[in-house]
Formats: structure tokens, C-alpha cells, sequence
């Protein structure tokens, strides 16, 4: 197994755990009130997270106007076995290691944060095309099982 998806294994493996952000307000009362964090500052500690495991293999950010957590790989050899996923060239059983991995952390974040948002690897060469996405635990899109390469 090459190195990008030993380490993207390894993060979604590593069950990162994203507690939501509580903040209690009033509490000379009897009644407490408590008021979840904003979904952005539920991202922002998502990809904050996410960002520090992946360290410079890749870059994770949020695209706000696909309402997608994005993870763009940056390490040569991590885009290079991006680009052999797309080439057809990549070994299957390591491509479902790494989108296991990947499912695993989208339904981490679902719960942990309440985060209703996918996560994504994108296409190191084009941020616009996604290779695979996952929701919740689920594969949404997988460039591998798509017909229409």
C-alpha cells in the first residue's frame, strides 16, 4: 500500500473525535440555556481537525458554495495516486481502504458534529472534480464505480 493512503487510512482509522462546541448562557436562573455552536464554527473545528491529521499530505478546507469538506491532496505521491485513480491504474483494494476511511470520518463527523456536510477528495489537478464523496458513512460518488470516465 502506498504511503498518501496509508496516512489517509490512518486519519479516518484514527476516529478523530469532534465533540460540538456547547456554550451555557443565564446560569443565575433555574433555567439553563444551552445554544449549539453555528454549523460554521462546527466546520471550522471540523477542518481545523481534519487539516492537523493530514497534515501536508493535503489540504482540507470547506467549499462553501458546494457545502462540501474538501481534501485536496498535496503530497507528490499522494496526487500521484490520485491521478491513477483517475488513469484507472490504482490497485481497487487500496482505493476501498482509503474511501472506507473516509466514510468512516464523514460518519464521525455526523455525529460528533452534527455536521450534515460531506466530505470530499477532490481531484489534485481539478478542485472542481471530485473523485470520491462520502455522507454520513456513505459513499455519495465514486469516481472508480462511475461509468461515465
Amino acid at each position: 500500500m502506498n504511503k498518501g493512503f496509508k496516512i489517509m487510512l490512518a486519519v479516518g482509522l484514527a476516529g478523530v473525535s469532534l465533540a460540538t462546541t456547547t456554550v451555557v448562557v443565564n446560569t443565575n436562573s433555574s433555567n439553563i440555556t444551552v445554544v449549539q455552536a453555528s454549523k460554521r464554527s462546527r466546520i471550522n473545528k471540523a477542518v481545523s481537525i481534519m487539516q492537523e491529521e493530514y497534515g501536508d499530505s493535503a489540504d482540507v478546507y470547506y467549499d462553501k458554495e458546494n457545502d462540501v469538506i474538501a481534501i485536496k491532496p498535496t503530497d507528490e505521491e499522494f496526487e500521484d495516486e490520485m491521478i491513477a485513480v483517475l488513469d484507472g491504474d490504482e490497485s481497487e483494494h487500496d482505493w476501498n481502504k482509503l474511501t472506507k476511511s473516509i466514510d468512516d470520518l464523514s460518519e464521525t463527523i455526523y455525529d460528533d458534529c452534527h455536521i450534515k456536510t460531506p466530505i470530499a477528495i477532490v481531484n489534485p489537478e481539478n478542485t472542481d472534480k471530485v473523485l470520491y464523496m462520502s455522507y454520513d458513512g456513505e459513499s455519495l460518488y465514486d469516481v472508480m464505480h462511475d461509468d461515465n470516465n
